[in-house]
């Protein structure tokens, strides 16, 4: 049986994706180590607390609400693998992505996070129907 426990890897990870579910970013960046490393691949990749954590505090804010659907989760040693579909509402506008994600664990906290996503898939639901704009 997988411990689930708030401190096991894969509770933090659980933690991680429902505090997005809120937009809640206090949580979201609590649960970030200083030296996270963070590839949203394919796009280019951001080191350290203070610029993953401005990158994801933008993003967030503009979102109307957002939901992180995780479809299946596994565990190995400090290594957690993810697969979500990741919804995000802009301007009333759903936004929907599958994710492959993998986390990994240091001191209780998420050290390194790789999303593996279909950039066109994205770029072909943003900007929502009406709006201009840049993506995210």
């Amino acid at each position: 049986m997988t411990d689930e426990s708030s401190t096991s890897p894969i509770g933090i990870v659980t933690a991680f994706c429902a505090a997005w579910g809120r937009l809640d970013m206090d949580a979201v960046a609590a649960l970030l180590h200083g030296d996270v490393d963070y590839h949203n691949i394919p796009m280019e990749p951001l080191a350290g607390k203070a610029a993953v954590e401005a990158y994801l505090r933008g993003a967030a804010a503009r979102f109307d609400a957002c939901a992180w659907e995780v479809r299946a989760i596994a565990a190995t040693g400090n290594r957690v693998l993810t697969e979500r579909v990741d919804r995000m509402c802009v301007e009333g506008t759903w936004i929907t992505l599958p994710i492959m994600g993998i986390f990994e664990i240091e001191d209780g906290l998420i050290r390194r996070w790789r999303d593996y996503f279909d950039l066109a898939s994205y770029r072909s639901q943003w900007p929502p129907a009406g709006q201009g704009g840049e993506e995210q």
